[in-house]
């Protein structure tokens, strides 16, 4: 077979058949890799991506599927003081030489932060409470409420949005809470005032207006008495009129008490 077929390609027709497969190769090969693939490819019909982060993603999603791309929201993170659906991240990045019909993905800002169990402070010292809440679960930190107390600088009570929050209960992250420490008791003496008669918000301004705190509030019925109004305070009276500053008093008041964060 091998015989033969070098026979018939050492003759003139066989090499002119030879030449003949051989040019034809040669063409396909160039149409293909030169003409065929490139119009297949685009080859040559790249552009520079410009950067998108910073841009919000409703702004550029129609102008960029009019220009020929696919962008996709494949993730979103919460980050605070940025507008919801900002592009955080884009892939491929900004300056990549990409052709039409390329996915973009990107990842864009949430507007809802995550929830997390809020850690067990109570007790605690400030300092050490302080550097918990901010510097590894990221919360903020507000205005700090302090309360008379057997032991000075420890947290007695963490507070969201004006109510008490239980350790474990979600909490949105970077939220602001207000913590509730205690500063022990004073030498220092101030007038005994009652607040009686008065609604729960005004009591509490009067207490802290004089050096006092606000210890238990117990709500319950009251017949006669507005509700969210205090009809008893203890203690009631005390000798000379006269009390340790940062002394808590207990406020009974009248109504339902508020629903804790996380019930």
């Amino acid at each position: 077979m091998v015989k033969r077929l070098w026979a018939y390609l050492s003759e003139k027709e066989g090499r002119y058949f030879f030449l003949g497969v051989l040019a034809f190769f040669i063409v396909g090969w160039f149409l293909f890799f030169f003409l065929l693939l490139p119009a297949i490819t685009r080859h040559g019909d790249e552009y520079v991506l410009p950067s998108l982060i910073g841009r919000n993603y409703h702004k550029v999603h129609e102008a960029l599927e009019k220009a020929g791309f696919q962008p996709v929201v494949i993730d979103s993170q919460y980050v605070p003081n940025k507008a919801p659906w900002t592009i955080l991240l884009q892939e491929p990045p900004p300056k990549s030489r990409v052709k039409k019909g390329r996915k973009l993905y990107l990842t864009v800002a949430s507007s809802t932060p995550p929830q997390v169990p809020l850690p067990r402070v109570e007790e605690l010292p400030y300092e050490q409470a302080y550097r918990l809440l901010r510097e590894t679960y990221g919360f903020q930190l507000g205005e700090v409420v302090y309360v008379a107390g057997d032991v000075p600088d420890i947290v007695v009570e963490v507070r969201y949005e004006g109510r008490k929050v239980s350790a474990g209960a979600p909490v949105p992250k970077y939220a602001k809470l207000t913590l509730v420490v205690s500063r022990g008791l004073s030498d220092q003496k101030v007038p005994f005032v009652s607040v009686v008669g008065l609604p729960l918000e005004e009591a509490v301004a009067k207490l802290n207006s004089v050096g006092l705190s606000v210890g238990h509030i117990r709500y319950k019925p009251a017949p006669g008495v507005p509700t969210g109004y205090v009809y008893r305070q203890y203690p009631e009276r005390v000798a000379n009129d006269s009390l340790p500053m940062g002394l808590a008093i207990d406020l009974f008041v009248n109504g339902e008490p508020p629903k804790p964060v996380g019930e």
